[in-house]
């Protein structure tokens, strides 16, 4: 890339030692040039506004493969700026993403990059096996890597549950319990307390009702559950989900 290499007019190398973190993030904003399973965003957090603007006009007219490069409209509370770099996710986004950060030392110094993935807190060292390793280079892979990460989060909900196993296919749910006895429930949304701030229908204390969600409680734990409409309520530590039986 002829010397983007000759860093871009008016930078030369070091010029912005010690403006930018060297810690980057990946996927962790989502895309304004498509669908964030086609396009991955790299985003370096840098100290001041100018600083951040010569790194975006750097990377933008450094790298044909980059499809834009952005810097955040406002600070953040610390007063710094964040740019965006966004790329198609192809077999080489590892390769693009360690040759940027090749060329952002240039201005930097900095040698020793690491990164974050999405909601993961964990760092990781820059390297492009693990760039490989972490990050879901094509959208068939990104979409792998949603069900996972949702179905560990479920997982996680219905800790209180003895099970072999929880699979879910689209929005439906299928707790797997010993002896081959299986629960399936459809989700309807999943947070806290105010994904029921627009549910208007009345709580079920009928004795049918009563029955099922004793059952439910013998069955899959100690949750709080209540019965709304022909939906049910489940609690666990503040987190709640609404679901149906089916």
């Amino acid at each position: 890339m002829q010397n983007n290499q000759q860093l871009n007019e008016g930078l030369r190398p070091l010029d912005l030692q010690d403006m930018i973190y060297p810690i980057f993030e990946v996927d962790s904003h989502k895309s304004k040039m498509g669908e964030d399973r086609d396009v991955c965003v790299m985003t370096f957090k840098v100290k001041d506004r100018n600083p951040a603007k010569d790194v975006m006009e750097f990377i933008e007219k450094g790298y044909d493969f980059v499809l834009d490069s952005d810097v955040s409209s406002g600070e953040n509370a610390n007063g710094e700026y964040f740019v965006f770099v966004e790329l198609s996710r192809t077999p080489k986004l590892a390769e693009q993403i360690k040759e940027i950060t090749y060329g952002v030392k240039k201005l930097t110094g900095i040698d020793d990059w690491k990164f974050k993935y999405h909601k993961v807190p964990k760092e990781y060292s820059m390297t492009e096996e693990l760039l490989n390793k972490i990050i879901p280079p094509t959208p068939n892979d990104y979409d792998g890597h949603l069900v996972k990460v949702k179905t560990e989060g479920i997982k996680n909900f219905f800790s209180k549950t003895l099970m072999d196993n929880l699979t879910l296919d689209g929005n439906i749910i299928t707790i797997h319990k010993p002896f081959d006895q299986k629960i399936q429930l459809k989700m309807i949304a999943h947070g806290d307390q105010t994904i029921l701030e627009n549910n208007t229908d009345a709580i079920q204390l009928d004795p049918e009702s009563t029955s099922e969600v004793f059952w439910l409680t013998k069955v899959l734990g100690d949750y709080n559950i209540t019965k709304i409409g022909d939906q049910l309520v489940f609690d666990n530590a503040g987190q709640t989900m609404l679901l149906q039986r089916i």
